[in-house]
């Protein structure tokens, strides 16, 4: 079967967050092959950090007429233009669209002009529904899911969770494909750990750190001496703050902000505390195993797929007496810990990135390549 020689690359929300990183992956690995790419993209030119090669073609979809002016709706609008003009010029009709949201007027204009698309969402939408502040909105985005996503001519998740939802959702086969997110694995060396527990991710009612924090109160009684480390920004910081100052455990708290050299907060940390409401398939998971830093999480979407069905360190997402008593026994038999994990990281080389990437091309020469 001949491969395909043109990819469009269709990514409305583009930001710093692990799914971009995953798809930054995916590219830079594609640019060193035969492949020419086109990526289309809500952000300047000047701000994309992949490798800039001569086989890929960038499109922002935030430069044109209205671009200049601060309106969501004409800002919009400005989108609609620009993917309607480009794609309608363009030869090359296989898209993928790498998607949270529901985003059907990318995919609707994409068919409007027979282009052929794989949608690539990590979400559980069951879960995401369930945990979400805006009930309505988030209902809406699961019909549109419902009755749109029909018209994808693949389906890519990346975790068993979310692959069981958008089934559901669905009524179609979804293709399981992991992160390609791992240039290698960490060798474990003697690293010098402090007493400090750890936990990265957005500040946000998602990622669900009030619950670390409560935990981390009772925590403090058996092990004063421990600092939390929390890594992230998001709307959820002062509310964060203001908790650690009226619970009594300021000093013992440090809210870091964001950081681009997490890997010496892995090697350094005892523990990794990982409470999300629900994910895709988690990184910063997946960088705790690999940097050999004992983990203990909520089975949110991904979990599973990561640290085994099997894992002792689960953690109910809304009981922080469970979540501290876990970080009290993990602590405790912190040697027992660190050789069950030895066994979890046996299964890290499923999120290399050139194992998934493969993975992603095979899916699109299967999909593009029907007749």
């Amino acid at each position: 079967m001949d491969k395909i020689k043109e990819l469009i690359i269709l990514y409305p929300s583009y930001d710093s967050g692990g799914a971009t990183q995953n798809l930054v992956n995916f590219i830079n690995f594609c640019s060193n092959k035969n492949l020419k790419l086109t990526f289309i993209s809500n952000i300047k030119k000047k701000d994309y950090f992949f490798s800039k090669k001569k086989n890929i073609k960038l499109i922002s979809l935030n430069e044109g007429i209205f671009s200049k002016y601060n309106n969501r709706y004409l800002t919009s609008l400005n989108s609609i233009i620009k993917l309607v003009s480009f794609l309608k010029k363009i030869d090359s009709k296989n898209v993928i669209v790498f998607s949270f949201q529901s985003h059907i007027l990318p995919i609707l204009i994409c068919r409007l002009f027979s282009k052929r698309i794989i949608i690539r969402n990590s979400e559980d939408a069951h879960e995401a529904t369930k945990y979400a502040d805006n009930k309505v909105s988030a209902y809406i985005s699961l019909f549109l899911k419902s009755v749109f996503y029909r018209f994808a001519n693949g389906i890519i998740t990346n975790s068993q969770k979310s692959k069981k939802s958008l089934e559901k959702i669905t009524k179609k086969q979804v293709k399981l494909i992991f992160n390609p997110y791992l240039k290698s694995l960490h060798i474990i060396k003697s690293e010098k750990r402090k007493k400090s527990i750890l936990s990265v991710g957005r500040l946000t009612k998602q990622k669900n750190q009030i619950i670390i924090l409560r935990a981390f109160k009772i925590f403090l009684k058996s092990f004063p001496d421990y600092k939390l480390i929390l890594i992230g920004h998001g709307s959820d910081y002062m509310k964060l703050k203001n908790l650690a100052l009226n619970i009594g455990i300021k000093k013992n708290v440090e809210l870091l902000g964001w950081k681009k050299n997490l890997k010496k907060f892995y090697l350094s940390s005892k523990i990794f505390v990982f409470p999300s409401l629900y994910e895709g398939l988690p990184n910063a998971l997946i960088d705790s195993v690999n940097y050999n830093l004992p983990p203990i999480s909520s089975k949110c979407s991904g979990a599973e797929d990561i640290l085994g069905k099997d894992f002792r360190y689960f953690v109910s997402r809304d009981n922080y007496e469970d979540l501290s008593k876990k970080m009290i026994k993990s602590i405790n038999n912190y040697s027992t810990t660190l050789n069950e994990l030895k066994k979890i990281r046996k299964n890290l080389n499923r999120f290399l990135i050139k194992e998934q990437s493969l993975k992603y091309l095979d899916y699109c020469n299967e999909i593009f390549k029907k007749k």
